[in-house]
């Protein structure tokens, strides 16, 4: 059984799991490698969920079909995750099964999370949106001489090309003074830049990516190598970072970019909340509370859609149109169907979110040293609208 990325075709494809009673089952499973690094500690835990489910099942009020469902999804899970369970590059690991849906899937997280297990009507994705990887990071190491391009994301990266000059040292007799180095590069390193520039604006024509980590050590070429690269590029840098360039392997410079990563989400949360609360100042295209939020689900017009971690809010679904609202009303506003209770309305908000192409933001506690601004509203969920 393969384990896969997290990406947005993945999410798409949980989002759309249904079922008419309780065939779902989530397992989350945390790798942190300050808890969970050695065999046994994992081992441990792998025990503690299969017991977990076991209980789960055998305590729901399920259908003969149901239970013996279920117990081929809790076979199938022990089978994968004592056999099968790769934790390299991963800091936690999400596993969805249901026997009568013929769904699994497991996906690899870029961030612990909290052991669980659940069965549902659907998946539950609350705790891993935000781990999505779609390989959109691209990370450039150069030195006078050499250049390396990775590709990858928050999940890892691969090291994908590398590019060799022949470029004379600068103390060799007859070169540059080092004053003169100081104030220019010379021709061959200009030369030089520019193959390792064209080659990654090449490999950015063939397979585009959203962001760009620059490693270059010798604060010379920076100016240099700002002034080679191609428009496209420059504006997709979300930083530079230092290490050795030569001899940095794969994790250290995943290392090294993952804290650009980190700080370019936390820039963008700050720059989502920045936009929210202008719309929500101006009366503007914003849903502040559980109703409206839920309305403009149901009208698709939700942009992004904001959840708190571990939100949770009583709601109502219709089975025959797919109505989602909160708790309180009986019966369906589009074709009277009586309403289903759902106990957490907020995962069907999330698949309905995701089925319409909509982002998805989950707010998560803030860590020590984190400058994240807090959530800027005050239930579950908020929205931006398109309209």
């Amino acid at each position: 059984m393969r384990v896969t990325q997290l990406n947005d075709d993945v999410l798409r494809s949980l989002s759309e799991v249904e079922a008419d009673e309780p065939v779902v089952v989530s397992v989350f499973i945390d790798l942190d490698p300050s808890r969970f690094a050695t065999a046994g500690a994992r081992e441990s835990q792998v025990n503690s969920l299969l017991n977990l489910l076991r209980e789960r099942i055998r305590e729901g009020e399920l259908s003969d079909d149901a239970q013996e469902a279920l117990e081929a999804d809790r076979e199938r899970i022990e089978h994968f995750l004592r056999e099968d369970l790769d934790v390299a590059g991963a800091e936690a690991l999400a596993c969805y099964s249901s026997h009568a849906l013929d769904v699994f899937e497991a996906v690899k997280l870029t961030d612990p999370v909290e052991s669980d297990v659940r069965i549902d009507l659907r998946p539950i994705l609350e705790p891993v949106i935000g781990h999505e990887d779609e390989g959109d990071w691209c990370v450039l190491l150069v030195t006078r001489d050499s250049g390396r391009i990775f590709r990858g994301g928050p999940t890892g990266i691969r090291e994908i090309a590398d590019v060799h000059s022949d470029v004379k040292n600068q103390h060799q007799a007859g070169g540059w003074s080092q004053a003169r180095f100081e104030r220019s590069v010379d021709q061959e390193v200009e030369w030089h830049l520019e193959a390792v520039t064209d080659r990654l604006f090449r490999h950015f024509k063939r397979r585009p990516f959203e962001h760009l980590v620059i490693g270059a050590n010798n604060e010379s070429l920076r100016p240099a190598l700002t002034g080679e690269a191609h428009s496209y590029l420059l504006e997709r840098v979300r930083g530079w970072i230092d290490l050795d360039e030569d001899a940095a392997s794969e994790e250290d410079v995943f290392q090294a970019a993952r804290e650009v990563m980190e700080r370019h989400l936390a820039a963008t949360e700050h720059e989502l909340f920045e936009r929210f609360s202008a719309e929500q100042g101006t009366d503007g295209r914003a849903a502040t509370d559980l109703d409206g939020v839920l309305a403009a689900l149901v009208e698709q017009r939700v942009e992004t859609l904001m959840v708190k971690e571990s939100a949770r809010a009583e709601g109502t679904k219709c089975v025959t149109c797919g109505w989602i609202g909160a708790a309180g009303r009986e019966r369906c506003p589009v074709d009277e169907t009586v309403l289903d209770r759902v106990d957490n309305i907020v995962e069907p908000a999330i698949q309905a979110a995701i089925q319409q192409a909509a982002d998805v933001h989950v707010i998560r506690p803030a860590t020590v040293g984190d400058e994240r601004m807090p959530a800027p509203f005050d239930g579950p969920v908020a929205a931006l609208l398109r309209y």
